[in-house]
């Protein structure tokens, strides 16, 4: 078989590779995650290393994500202090 051939027939064999899209591009999808990883490919926000020479890479995961700001909360209202019902009278001098 011709070289040709066989490069041809390789990449017919292979569609999957090329409709999935590059880890980098995980990175743009989800923006609260800080390090991602296709099992060849470490990531983060600023740049990916180098995948190894034989690695077969797979789904992206994220493997550190962004802690999201709580709303501010509201603090608990104070209890009023009790009402007493009649006026308490000083005590009173002793002579």
């Amino acid at each position: 078989m011709r070289p040709v051939a066989l490069i041809l027939l390789s990449c017919l064999a292979t569609p999957a590779l090329a409709e999935t899209p590059p880890v980098q591009a995980f990175g743009a999808a989800h923006p609260d995650c800080l390090d991602w990883t296709d099992g060849c490919t470490i990531c983060t926000q600023k740049r990916c290393s180098t995948p190894g020479i034989a690695c077969t890479p797979h789904e992206p995961v994220c493997e550190a994500q962004a802690d999201k700001p709580e709303p501010p909360k509201s603090e608990p209202s104070k209890p009023e202090p009790p009402k007493s019902e009649a006026p308490v009278a000083p005590p009173a001098e002793k002579p």
